[in-house]
């Protein structure tokens, strides 16, 4: 695997919030190996942020470097067609080998495989088809051996059930803490994900291609089921947990009304400090379970003497509520720094100097194809508003004045709402309020070190001080203090939505 050209990793998870990194302050948190990467040869931006808080229009933003609103990727049910530009194409028109492993979220499902990436695998699709006995998707490699459709059952009746009573206290918290079962796929989704490491770390050690090598591996842990093995439960420190972030009754009425609506379906406001605690811990059991599989590939590399060349990137679509705010899981139009701030971390080839080291400098997941197309040495052939990364790998220096993130839909459009659950479904707390107005509606946060402003199109705006009031308790718009700040906020969003609300392709048309 010697190439003039770097090999790529790129490790994505689903629901990772960048506060349950152990390196980035959290002193209950296990991530050893993440750790150990940056003090060794990587560096980790506590600053980065998403571009929308649900995973298909953040994937499509990140494959792109694009933002949501530009070319309507902005829903859960709108996906990238073959004709759409995206970091995989790219690197595949370019000569790269491209492994794509785990969960789609970004393609539609017509969409031809062979457009971007060579191989395709996907435990949890497969995990589905066993169980209603249908042949696996053409294209994909099939890996669940051993698998039975009576597992596959099992685990798809889990997901049901859940150790939940319907109406009772936990029916719709996703929390299952730990669950010893024999059958290691109705463990919330970490059979699936075990399966599809092995998979990876298979095709790794049998890689003898002379192409560079660039394995997309989509995730899904930590996402809820809130459950975990009593391994990764064991590594969490209960005593170091910090307090779960609560809201009064005045807080709560000035946050957004699908928050508060939400927070009314939940009902997580009448549990306990201590059991909502054990989501949290349950939540940073599942993490430390991500941390233990990217240790398995990280090594996997080194055991193919592939590590020095390769350029790892390790980051997540969005953040988890796991019951701050009295919220589990998390929601497509608020932007608590829980959702939308994610860890980045990113070790370049050893062609390339770095500081190991954490950098604090604004940054967004708009910026991964951009840094990707500087390490590939790969210009980007169409247009895109990322910036590279790499002058970050030596010097600690900012970046970006300020971060963008949005969400939600205009009244007219139902054909972007995110719902129609039944009652009986885990999901309806939050996509029962998706069906409202104005709880859906259309927003746009604009965050900078010290201030966010949440512009939202049919209600109460949001702004929080950032230095005084770190989670984010206190709505203070209407605070007469900050309306100089408010009004340059509102002048930046504006400048920003001009600057970004189209894309001009590169070639031009014959008239």
């Amino acid at each position: 695997m010697e190439n003039k050209r770097p090999n790529l990793l790129i490790f994505v998870s689903d629901h990772f919030r960048s506060e349950a990194v152990h390196h980035l302050g959290n002193e209950a948190s296990a991530t050893p190996n993440i750790d150990a990467l940056v003090n060794a040869d990587a560096v980790s931006f506590s600053n980065a942020f998403c571009q929308n808080p649900v995973c298909v229009p953040s994937r499509c933003s990140f494959l792109s470097g694009n933002y949501p609103h530009v070319n309507g990727f902005r829903t859960m049910h709108h996906l990238m067609s073959a004709q759409d530009d995206n970091l995989l194409k790219e690197l595949k028109k370019n000569g790269y080998h491209v492994y794509f492993g785990g969960k789609n979220d970004v393609f539609k499902e017509e969409v031809d495989l062979s457009l971007y990436c060579d191989d395709r695998s996907d435990a949890y699709s497969e995990l589905g088809c066993i169980a209603q006995g249908v042949p696996i998707k053409k294209g994909y490699r099939p890996i669940l051996q051993g698998v039975t459709q009576q597992m596959a059952i099992e685990a798809a009746n889990a997901k049901e059930a859940s150790r939940h009573t319907q109406n009772g206290k936990n029916y719709y918290s996703f929390y299952q803490g730990i669950v010893d079962d024999t059958n290691p796929f109705a463990i919330g989704f970490m059979g699936a994900e075990d399966a599809q490491i092995k998979d990876a770390i298979e095709y790794l050690e049998n890689y003898e291609g002379d192409a560079p090598l660039c394995m997309y591996l989509s995730l899904t842990l930590p996402h809820p089921f809130y459950a975990c093995t009593k391994e990764d439960d064991a590594v969490i420190d209960q005593e170091k947990l910090s307090p779960m972030v609560t809201l009064t009754p005045s807080q709560a009425a000035l946050k957004p009304s699908i928050m508060q609506g939400m927070r009314e379906n939940y009902q997580l406001y009448h549990w306990s400090k201590e059991e909502l605690l054990a989501i949290k811990k349950t939540y940073l059991a599942m993490v430390h379970h991500v941390d233990e599989n990217f240790g398995k590939v990280i090594e996997a590399f080194r055991q193919k003497q592939a590590y020095d060349d390769t350029a790892i990137f390790l980051f997540s679509d969005h953040g988890d509520y796991a019951g701050d705010y009295g919220i589990a899981e998390i929601n497509q139009n608020t932007f608590e720094d829980v959702l939308t701030k994610v860890p980045l971390v990113i070790k370049p080839p050893k062609s390339m100097e770095v500081k190991p080291g954490i950098r604090t400098a604004l940054v967004e997941l708009t910026d991964i194809p951009q840094t990707i197309s500087e390490i590939a040495m790969m210009p980007l052939s169409y247009p895109q508003f990322g910036r590279s990364l790499c002058s970050q790998f030596t010097t600690i220096k900012e970046h970006r004045r300020y971060v963008y993130c949005e969400g939600g839909r205009r009244e007219d459009e139902t054909h972007c709402m995110d719902g129609g659950h039944p009652k009986d479904h885990l999901y309806w707390p939050r996509t029962s309020e998706q069906m409202k107005m104005p709880q859906h509606t259309k927003a746009v946060m604009i965050r900078s070190h010290k201030y966010k402003y949440v512009k939202r199109l049919y209600e109460l705006d949001e702004f929080y001080d950032l230095t005084l009031d770190p989670f984010e308790l206190n709505n203070q718009i209407q605070e007469e203090r900050y309306q100089k700040i408010i009004t340059e906020m509102k002048e930046e969003l504006l400048n920003f939505m001009i600057e970004t609300c189209d894309q001009v392709p590169y070639h031009r048309d014959e008239r």
